[in-house]
């Protein structure tokens, strides 16, 4: 916190302490000695540290203090991590389909919201995929948008086969869209590709998604994983699952995200960083016991994966997580995944949201957001999704005229 020109830091979680360090002592004088002059070297190294232990937001202000301040945050940044953020968005039902935002960060541990002179607008209701990946279609277009504020949107043509709940995602350079096809359509399990830094908008068909697929082709059913080269699809209940290569434009053998030594009738999986994750409900849609989340690696037989179990959620939050009608089954869970934090929430019922970080390959710090408008209202619908922002992502969003304010 800014107070002034000094800096008033707060310890988290522990009993509070402050460290306060005046700007006079840290400017810098041309007539002083050597000896001097090395000191005050120091103290820009001490304020450097500290800084990177702030939100992004608070790095923002302190470049306003000075000279040396603002050098001081810059130096700051070569320690600073990408922040995961969560992201709320609420859209309305009907025409225009306008999107409000509202953005939790871990590192503050504060809620945001987002306000934009320009809200964006659709003709059809935004979706997200893969965490990171925002999208509304329509027979009209399909816009986009990848960027951490998801303020740029980018519009193409939409595909050559009609769709209404198909797969997307964004694997390398390619736009994918894999089922969701309509009924009167002759290959239900058409996919197409677009490169979208090519400055065209051509479909290219592609090799249709495996055979066993055609019951459940539709993002409802599917969970999708994607990295830089490969995406992965599975079947949220049985875990059959399937690779596609963007280079090859095929999809692979048959795989199984099922752990031999736990039964599953739900999951979800998705890649932090190169690491690709799986969270399964374990139990039964009546008396779910547990949500367990697991690392995946491939095996020297292709179609055997390996799973090394990294954390249990505990029982508290997973009762968040249901909600209070336990009544109503626990079907599916939202899972979203982005540098070192993975957010869970329900996919029926966004009343609450898990959080938990990833320390030493294994998840920690398990807690619920508590988020008074996370529900909604009528004539709304909420999407989740998560983003690493950096301090360029936040500078670009205030040149875009994006405003934050913190909800108390």
């Amino acid at each position: 916190m800014l107070v002034g020109d000094q800096l008033l830091l707060l310890t988290h979680k522990r009993p509070i302490t402050c460290a306060l360090l005046s700007e006079s002592h840290l400017m810098e004088d041309k007539n002083k000695n050597g000896e001097e002059e090395e000191e005050c070297s120091i103290d820009s190294d001490i304020l450097a540290s500290i800084l990177s232990n702030l939100p992004l937001l608070d790095l923002d202000s302190a470049c306003h203090v000075s000279k040396s301040w603002n050098r001081a945050v810059f130096f700051s940044l070569r320690r600073l991590k990408s922040t995961p953020w969560l992201f709320v968005y609420k859209q309305r039902t009907f025409s225009p389909y306008t999107l409000a935002a509202t953005a939790y960060d871990p590192k503050s541990e504060k809620w945001i919201e987002l306000k934009t002179a320009s809200p964006v607008e659709h003709v059809s209701a935004a979706r997200s995929s893969h965490s990171t990946l925002l999208y509304a279609l329509s027979p009209a277009k399909l816009s986009f948008s990848v960027d951490a504020f998801h303020l740029s949107w980018r519009h193409v043509a939409p595909p050559r086969v009609w769709r209404i709940d198909p797969v997307v995602a964004v694997v390398g350079r390619c736009l994918m869209v894999a089922g969701g096809v309509c009924e009167f359509e002759d290959d239900r399990l058409a996919v197409e590709l677009l490169d979208v830094e090519s400055g065209e908008e051509a479909w290219e068909r592609c090799e249709s998604m495996p055979r066993y697929l055609s019951g459940s082709a539709s993002s409802t059913w599917l969970s999708v994983a994607v990295s830089a080269e490969t995406m992965y699809v599975t079947e949220k209940r049985s875990g059959v699952a399937c690779c596609f290569d963007p280079e090859t434009k095929s999809w692979t053998d048959l795989l199984d995200f099922s752990p031999g030594d736990c039964r599953l009738y739900s999951r979800v999986i998705g890649f932090v960083g190169n690491r690709l994750l799986m969270a399964g409900i374990t139990g039964d849609e009546d008396n779910p016991t547990g949500i367990e989340l697991w690392e995946v690696a491939s095996t020297e037989s292709p179609m055997k994966l390996k799973f090394e179990s990294i954390g249990l959620m505990p029982t508290a939050c997973l009762e968040k997580l249901r909600g209070i009608d336990f009544d109503w089954p626990l079907t599916s869970i939202v899972f979203n995944a982005v540098g070192d934090m993975v957010y869970m929430n329900n996919a029926a019922e966004t009343g609450e949201i898990v959080a938990a970080e990833m320390e030493g390959g294994k998840l920690c710090k398990w807690r619920t957001l508590r988020y008074a408008d996370a529900r909604g209202h009528a004539g709304e619908r909420l999407i989740v999704a998560c983003s690493n922002v950096s301090f360029s992502d936040l500078k670009r969003a205030f040149r875009d005229d994006l405003r934050f304010s913190v909800m108390v």
